[in-house]
């Protein structure tokens, strides 16, 4: 069995419908959270939606009982968005994380990801949202990062935990020359696991010029998406393989 996690339902969402036998659970109430068996060309996979930041995804993790289950994984894939912090990495680029993957695993999954686009490098989990382009070149100089993201690292402790190998890849949502149209906590309320509605369209409100570069970047999200998706489609057979899954 293979887990697979996502921190959201919008970068699952094309990878879902791929799946066969599906069936969806929960361990809270949270719907737009859930935790989705089924299959994937033959092999048994496990969805864990994590929510944003390291606490919410080791909780979330642990309490899926993914790892520790009667049905020990023999690998956990840990695709999502990331922000670029080198300027080597554009939007939609494929990165594939050196410093939280398994060797093995990931030499086998670079010789299917494809050839355009695609970087091997280090990347970093931060607690906030990474918000301008000089926060982003200082984060790089400072970790020697390529990339950012807020979950890798918590997901990465407890594969170690469990000992079970680990691919982690990330495609570049916001390059390191981009700025966020709204500040991070307006995108994602880390307490809740919820966007904060009021407070962002109270800023819309207030900040009418920022809506059309925040809807231009909801709407490049799509084809970062789909890349991931695909980067999934093309990996999970081959690391099926050689992890006996």
């Amino acid at each position: 069995m293979i887990i697979v996690t996502f921190a959201m339902a919008e970068e699952s969402k094309e990878f879902l419908p791929l799946l066969e036998n599906r069936r969806d659970r929960t361990v809270d109430g949270r719907t737009d959270l859930p935790i989705v068996e089924g299959t994937y060309g033959g092999v048994a996979v496990t969805v864990v939606h994590l929510g944003v930041g390291e606490a919410s995804a080791e909780k979330r993790l642990r309490e899926s009982g993914a790892l520790g289950g009667p049905y020990k994984p023999t690998l956990l894939i840990c695709p999502g968005y990331g922000g670029g912090l080198s300027p080597q990495l554009a939007h939609g680029d494929v990165l594939l994380v050196e410093n939280y993957s398994d060797p093995r695993v990931l030499e086998r999954a670079q010789m299917h990801t494809g050839r355009t686009g695609v970087h091997r490098g280090n990347l970093t989990s931060q607690m906030v949202v990474i918000e301008s382009a000089a926060d982003k070149a200082a984060l790089c100089a400072s970790t020697g990062a390529v990339a950012v993201d807020m979950e890798t690292a918590a997901v990465a402790k407890l594969c170690t935990e469990a000992g079970v190998p680990m691919l982690a890849f990330r495609v570049i949502s916001d390059d390191a020359n981009t700025t966020l149209p709204v500040p991070g906590y307006l995108l994602w309320d880390l307490e809740t696991q919820r966007p904060p509605m009021a407070k962002l369209l109270w800023y819309l409100v207030t900040h009418p010029g920022r809506i059309g570069a925040l809807r231009s970047m909801l709407t490049s999200l799509a084809p970062v998406r789909a890349r991931l998706t695909d980067v999934l489609r093309r990996t999970i057979p081959p690391l099926a393989e050689i992890t006996g899954s």
